[in-house]
C-alpha cells in the first residue's frame, strides 16, 4: 500500500481533482470540515503511540525525534524515497516538500483548529509558526495541499486496520468522544467513506454535520 501511494503523488492533483467548478463558498466548508476530522484524527494518532503492542508510528516508519519547540515532547517524520515528509506533532501535522518549489507546503495547527499553506520549506518547530509563513488560501490550493496530507493518511489508515486488532480504531473514537471538552465528528468507518469522497469527488459530497444527523436518525 506505501509503494502504491508514492508512486500516485507524482500525478498532478489538478488533474486528478478538478475544483474550478465549486464555489469557493462551498470548497472552504469542506476544507473545514476536513480540519474538524483531522483534529480528531491527532487524537488517534496520540493513542496509536501508545498501543498496547507498541509504537504503531514507529512500526510504520517513522522517526521519532525530540521535539525542537516544545519541551518534553516528540516529532515524527515519515520521508518518502521521492522527497518530502510527513511530520505529526501533537501541537501541528503537516505536508513538506523541499524538492516542490511550485507548491506551497500543508500545516494544520491544532490549537487554532485551522489548516495553512505554509510557505516555508521545512516543518516548523511545533508551537512556533512565523505569521508571514501561514497562508489562508486560495482555496483551491489549500484543498490540493490537504490532499497530498490525505493520500498518506488514508494509506496509514489502512495499514494500520491490517496491522492491529478488530476494533482498535473504534476503541480510539470512544475513548475520544468520552473526553469532557471533546465534539466527536464521524466514527472512524464513516469518516474514511467521507475522506475518500472529499479526495475524489468533492462536488457531490455531503458537509459532514449532514452525515452525522443521518446517523443519528
Amino acid at each position: 500500500m506505501i509503494e502504491v501511494f508514492e508512486s500516485k503523488r507524482k500525478t498532478d492533483l489538478s488533474e486528478q481533482v478538478p475544483v474550478q467548478h465549486i464555489p469557493l463558498s462551498r470548497l472552504r466548508a469542506l476544507l473545514r470540515d476536513f480540519t474538524d476530522l483531522l483534529g480528531q484524527q491527532m487524537y488517534f494518532w496520540g493513542r496509536d503511540v501508545i498501543h498496547p503492542e507498541g509504537n504503531l508510528l514507529c512500526e510504520y516508519g517513522f522517526e521519532r525525534r525530540k521535539s525542537e519547540g516544545l519541551e518534553g515532547t516528540s516529532c515524527y517524520r515519515y520521508r518518502f524515497a521521492e522527497g518530502g515528509s510527513i511530520e505529526l506533532h501533537g501541537a501541528c501535522a503537516g505536508h513538506y516538500d523541499s524538492s516542490r518549489a511550485e507548491s506551497l507546503n500543508f500545516l494544520y495547527i491544532r490549537n487554532r483548529k485551522r489548516c495553512f499553506l505554509y510557505s516555508e520549506k521545512e516543518p516548523p518547530p511545533p508551537g512556533v509558526y512565523r505569521p508571514e509563513a501561514l497562508g489562508n488560501g486560495p482555496a483551491t490550493d489549500l484543498y490540493y495541499a490537504s490532499l497530498r496530507f490525505l493520500d498518506w493518511w488514508l494509506a496509514y489508515e489502512k495499514w494500520t486496520a491490517r496491522n492491529t486488532a478488530q476494533g482498535w480504531r473504534e476503541r480510539c473514537y470512544e475513548a475520544f468522544a468520552s473526553l469532557p471538552a471533546s465534539r466527536p465528528s464521524l466514527p472512524p468507518r464513516e469518516a474514511a467513506i467521507w475522506l475518500s469522497q472529499y479526495r475524489r469527488n468533492p462536488g457531490k459530497i455531503k458537509r459532514v454535520r449532514e452525515r452525522l444527523r443521518s446517523l443519528k436518525s
